[in-house]
């Protein structure tokens, strides 16, 4: 994959696309850090997919794992813990309202 610098990538942006048609990925880097990567639009799309896909797995996997747990839990303890969730997520948005501010 190769790697250019993005004033480089400024000056030959239409290569550039063109390397990204043909399958080639290229990674533009400022001051020697990888910032991009430029890559055909397909490609592209089956990465989001996958990544989407991914992500679908990980939750139903959480989803069943946090269903197996709760599956012994009382309608109290249930509560409970629906509470304190609650509890959380509003300090959570109290504190993150105050640093707006």
């Amino acid at each position: 994959m190769p790697k250019i610098k993005s004033t480089q990538a400024q000056q030959s942006f239409g290569q550039i696309m063109d390397q990204a048609l043909a399958g080639e990925d290229v990674v533009v880097e400022r001051y020697g850090i990888p910032r991009v990567v430029i890559v055909d639009f397909r490609r592209y799309q089956r990465l989001i997919k996958a990544e989407r896909e991914l992500l679908r797995t990980r939750l139903q996997q959480a989803s069943a794992a946090a269903s197996s747990r709760a599956a012994h839990l009382s309608e109290k303890e249930v509560g409970a813990m629906i509470e304190q969730a609650r509890t959380e997520a509003h300090e959570t948005k109290l504190s993150h309202d105050s640093d707006r501010h």
